[in-house]
């Protein structure tokens, strides 16, 4: 019976923390828990939340991004009609009649090269007609929902002839964007000083 008894001591000991147990007392029970429920909780939801954030504002500079193309675009194209019109109105002289309230959608000029040249405006594309020939001068990235000109001096009035051109632009890849612009441009009719 000793040897029992002796054997139930070793066992309390080792329960305790005894002689022959091993306790690493530099290591407490709480450091080595690792994270709680509550805190991964916590983590997560933050984590959501500025994942959240992130690709709110990646969406909007995506929008930001194509909008700012279709800009580029409508600007681009705008900034070479006008300037092509422009050119050509400049040393042409004006064949369309006056028209002060700005109804006219076709402009007739004769110029001293090409002779008789049209512009309009057909299904949201600029078109210049010479000889017969129809060329667009616009693409189809943009629509051109007004193209007007206001025209003066084309008469007998004495007065310096010039041509107010007006347009209405859109983008075709469905931005809700639109520019309008207005320019004026003299005529100088050159078959006078081209003759002498």
């Amino acid at each position: 019976m000793g040897t029992i008894k002796k054997e139930n001591r070793k066992k309390q000991n080792l329960k305790r923390g005894g002689a022959h147990s091993f306790n690493c007392s530099f290591y407490s029970q709480e450091t080595m828990a690792g994270f709680g429920v509550v805190e991964l909780i916590v983590t997560t939801f933050v984590f959501s939340i500025m994942s959240i954030i992130v690709a709110i504002n990646f969406v909007d500079i995506l929008d930001l991004q194509r909008k700012g193309f279709a800009a580029q675009v409508i600007q681009e194209e705008i900034l070479f009609a006008a300037e092509m019109m422009a050119k050509e109105i400049r040393v042409s002289q004006i064949q369309s009649p006056n028209d002060f309230n700005c109804n006219t959608t076709i402009l007739n000029i004769d110029h001293p090269v090409n002779g008789p040249t049209v512009y309009s405006v057909s299904n949201g594309v600029i078109n210049k007609t010479v000889g017969g020939n129809t060329s667009p001068i616009t693409s189809s990235k943009v629509n051109f929902s007004r193209l007007n000109f206001c025209i003066r001096g084309s008469g007998a009035d004495n007065e310096q002839p010039r041509v107010t051109i007006i347009a209405s632009i859109r983008p075709t890849n469905g931005e809700n964007l639109q520019f309008d612009m207005q320019t004026s441009v003299s005529s100088r009719d050159l078959r006078e000083e081209l003759s002498n």
